[in-house]
């Protein structure tokens, strides 16, 4: 049930902002769009809840019905009490979509939510009926993951040892973004973004980063997706890391229905980058 809801008018569509009770946890979400147009749930990766923001208002994704969420942790939404999983995130948003009555979803992931996009698929198949994921976290991993684990995240949970968070964010979002982050923040969510981001880090860096550390995805459970999956990575991500390039190799093998895309330009911070590129890519999948 819907907690709150405020309606406002942009010079393009109407959005409504508001707060779901999905039983466990207060969802804060906007959504915009017809009713009666294809869905397509924006599910932020980690760190920060801010990642698809920008790309809320692309007049690319007009023609849907576009719900954008803020998972249990970060934003508006409930603080966690107890260990979330990325099952629970998963069940969490597919509850959301249920109560705002949609029954069939195009799910669009970033980082660790693709991650929560392919458990979704798993426990609701029914309702998800496609999956964009943009540079996944590394399950299954390849050889890269060695490097990042002992360059960046053992730095990084070190930081976080010393309750350090932003360095932590700082020492983790230049590993995996590379060093051009801050200005992709500062460029498309202000200056005043880094407060925000650093009280959601502090969720991510204590709890969703051992929950993606547990989750595991293997070939059975990968041979009972057969939703269409388009796999992004961006095209200068290698230069910063190869981990996300080797994930998207592993997991294309892996899915029945799954092609590869590359989006020139940009790393693994893609949706703040060049949100309407990103836009664009999810409007082609969706309505392909």
């Amino acid at each position: 049930m819907t907690t709150t809801s405020t309606t406002s008018t942009t010079s393009s569509t109407a959005t409504v902002h508001g707060r779901v009770d999905v039983g466990d946890a207060q969802l804060e979400y906007w959504e915009r769009g017809p009713r009666d147009a294809p869905p397509v749930l924006l599910v932020h990766g980690g760190v920060f809840g801010e990642w698809f923001r920008p790309m809320f208002d692309e007049p690319a994704l007009d023609g849907f019905r576009l719900v954008r969420v803020h998972r249990a942790g970060y934003g508006a939404s409930s603080r966690p009490r107890t260990h979330v999983t990325l099952a629970d995130h998963a069940r969490q948003c597919c509850r959301l979509l249920r109560e705002l009555g949609i029954e069939r979803v195009h799910w669009i992931g970033h980082s660790s939510s693709g991650c929560i996009g392919l458990q979704a698929a798993l426990d609701e198949p029914d309702l998800v009926a496609g999956l964009v994921l943009l540079e996944p976290a590394p399950k299954p991993a390849g050889p890269a993951a060695e490097v990042l684990g002992r360059e960046v995240i053992g730095p990084t949970m070190a930081a976080v040892g010393a309750a350090d968070f932003a360095l932590a964010t700082d020492t983790f979002l230049r590993g995996v973004d590379g060093p051009g982050y801050r200005d992709a923040i500062a460029a498309r969510l202000g200056d005043d973004a880094f407060a925000r981001i650093e009280r959601d880090a502090s969720f991510f860096f204590t709890d969703e980063m051992r929950a993606t550390h547990e989750w595991n995805f293997d070939i059975e459970q990968a041979l009972r997706i057969n939703a269409p999956t388009l796999i992004v990575t961006g095209g200068d991500s290698a230069g910063v890391t190869q981990v996300y390039d080797q994930t998207a190799t592993l997991l294309a093998g892996m899915l029945p229905a799954a092609r590869r895309d590359v989006l020139p330009g940009v790393s693994h911070s893609m949706p703040l980058q060049d949100p309407s590129g990103v836009a664009r890519l999810v409007a082609a999948a969706v309505s392909g």
